[in-house]
Formats: C-alpha cells, sequence, structure tokens
C-alpha cells in the first residue's frame, strides 16, 4: 500500500486544527509546519502524532514548499487548518492511492464555504475547485505572497468529493483579511510592473459582483449570497486601489 503525507502550515490555530487532523487518517505521516504559535497548536499538533517542525514565515507559497520538502509518503495531501476532508474525500483518497492509477498525478476538491452560519453553494465560491492530493515529486506549490495554488507536472482529475472550509468568524473578520489580501495582492503585482488603469477600478469590481450574483447564481444562496458578491466586488476595488498607490508612491 503506498504510503500518504499530509502538510498543513499554522500560526495560532488551537480551534480549528483538531477538527483539520482528526480528518487525516488515511495519513502515515502529518507533517506541521509552524510560524511561531503562542497558542495550544503545537501540542494538539503532537497529540495526534504529527511531525511539528517551526520556520520564519516566508509567504504562503514558500512556506506550504517548505511542508512538501518534509514530506516522506508516496502521495501528499495538503489542508488548511481551517479546512477539512469531507468523508467522501476520506475515501476517495483511501481508494485512488490503492488503485494506484499510473496515469493520473493529481486531484482536485471541490472546496465548500460555511459562512455566517450555512453551507454556501453557488457563486464565486462553489464549486472552488483545488488540488490537495497529489503524486510526491509531481506537485509544487506556485503563486505570490497569497492566492497559492498546486501545479501538478501531469494529468489531473476532478473528484465530486469534497473539502469543508470553515471561513471568516464573522463580518469584521472577513474585511481584515480582506485588506490583508488585497494588499499583498497590490505588493505582488507592483514587484511585477503591472501597471495601474484606471479602467481596471471602475470596471473589475462591478463586474466581479455580476458575475457571482447572476451568472453563478449566488442570488440562490440569499443574502449570504448577495454579501460574499459586494464583498468579493469590494476587495477587486481594495486590490487596485492599493496597486494605484503604490504606482503613486513609487512608480516611475
Amino acid at each position: 500500500m503506498p504510503s500518504i503525507s499530509a502538510i498543513i502550515i499554522t500560526k495560532n490555530e488551537e480551534k480549528n486544527l483538531p477538527r483539520c487532523l482528526s480528518t487525516l487518517t488515511c495519513a502515515d505521516q502529518i507533517v506541521v509546519l509552524d510560524s511561531g504559535s503562542t497558542d495550544g497548536t503545537l501540542e494538539i499538533a503532537r497529540s495526534f502524532k504529527a511531525e511539528v517542525f517551526t520556520e520564519e514565515w516566508k509567504g504562503y507559497t514558500a512556506q506550504k514548499n517548505s511542508a512538501i520538502e518534509k514530506a516522506k509518503g508516496d502521495w501528499i495531501v495538503s489542508l488548511d487548518a481551517d479546512e477539512e476532508f469531507s468523508t467522501e474525500a476520506q475515501e476517495d483518497i483511501r481508494r485512488i492511492v490503492a488503485k494506484g492509477d499510473p496515469a493520473v498525478d493529481g486531484y482536485f476538491f471541490r472546496r465548500k464555504v460555511f459562512y455566517l452560519g450555512k453551507w454556501i453553494t453557488h457563486g464565486d465560491w462553489y464549486p472552488d475547485h483545488v488540488v490537495r492530493l497529489w503524486r510526491r515529486g509531481k506537485g509544487r506549490y506556485e503563486g505570490g505572497r497569497v492566492h497559492e495554488s498546486v501545479r501538478v507536472d501531469g494529468r489531473v482529475e476532478y473528484l465530486a468529493s469534497e473539502i469543508l472550509h470553515y471561513t471568516y468568524r464573522d463580518v469584521e473578520d472577513q474585511k481584515e483579511r480582506m485588506c490583508k489580501y488585497a494588499k499583498l495582492w497590490a505588493q505582488d503585482q507592483f514587484g511585477r510592473r503591472r501597471a495601474f488603469h484606471v479602467m481596471d477600478l471602475w470596471l473589475r469590481p462591478p463586474a466581479r459582483f455580476l458575475r457571482a450574483i447572476l451568472l453563478k447564481f449566488g442570488w440562490m444562496d440569499g443574502w449570504r449570497g448577495w454579501l460574499i458578491a459586494w464583498m468579493c466586488a469590494q476587495e477587486v476595488a481594495m486590490k487596485y486601489r492599493n496597486l494605484r498607490g503604490l504606482w503613486r508612491e513609487g512608480g516611475s
């Protein structure tokens, strides 16, 4: 039976980590790479027999790739601390690894978000396809300081099973993270010398809202769907305002 390694990056995740780790019974090795937790994260990780490593924060992409380097299994699964594999996803992982189809090197799961007391099943947030299972040596994280994703060197298939994502605690938490991610995105884009165009600021936010609420049926999630579409549009506006600010401060 091929072996499985699970990788998770953490910082102060004592509230989320037990739920996440409890769905990794399929893993022969659990790698937890921490970046300075001051709560009970490390003790919880060790109670689940995880191999715990501590490194300074290098950004999402670099941190997760560092965790990959510590994985020893034939297959790698990856979760964020505020996620868990559904029962169906756990069964799929066991089946796939046991079957060992040599033609496939990675798998997409559907990620479903729990938002303000309800599972979201439409709009921009569902189905959010993410690669979270791949052969060791075939996958690496790519991206900037935020919005990283796995690039698999080989064939990737889609699964119907889900990763469950317990996202923002409340709207204020969402706003704080939106501001953080928008700044990181702008810094990445400015570093790549992406030009700011005023039309991006005028057109992209409403386009994002209309895509989510109409083209992807976000309205079917009720008031939460409308709120998600509005907040996503606001984040897009923040990104381009931040990019404009960076060009005004340091661009030429």
